[in-house]
């Protein structure tokens, strides 16, 4: 799984990464990502993806262990889905930040790329997550 450092704290990270309506500006690529429902993020809550004319995804979490890990699982307009992770932990004065998605419904040959194709996609929105809380972006 891509990770980085991010020079926050992990209370201050974690509440990002489990803020799915803030991963849309980080995305690689121009997407909108809404909230089917008010209130802090909990395991249940339902969100909608939706990348140009493409009919919605649809995200739902899965887990959350405060300032570990969060998980969403999210099925793709074409009914692919996938599991996306995302762990912080402590390091120094900072928190080191992983992201990685498995395939759990998808045909074989998405199954062996997306190791490639999500890690390039995992490490941009990353690389943009850190540049926001760091101030840069």
């Amino acid at each position: 799984m891509p990770s980085i450092f991010i020079q926050a704290s992990t209370d201050q990270v974690f509440e990002a990464m489990c803020d799915l309506t803030r991963h849309a500006k980080w995305a690689a690529h121009a997407i909108t990502i809404g909230a089917e429902q008010e209130g802090p993020p909990a395991v249940g809550n339902t969100y909608t993806s939706v990348h140009k004319e493409k009919a919605p995804d649809r995200l739902t979490v899965t887990e959350m262990a405060p300032n570990e890990r969060f998980v969403f699982h999210s099925v793709m307009s074409n009914n692919w889905e996938l599991d996306i992770t995302m762990t912080s932990a402590a390091q120094g004065d900072g928190t080191l930040v992983t992201r990685g998605a498995k395939g759990a419904k998808t045909p074989l040959p998405m199954k062996l790329l997306l190791p490639l194709v999500g890690g390039a996609t995992d490490k941009k929105l990353l690389k943009n997550m850190k540049a926001e809380l760091e101030g840069a972006g």
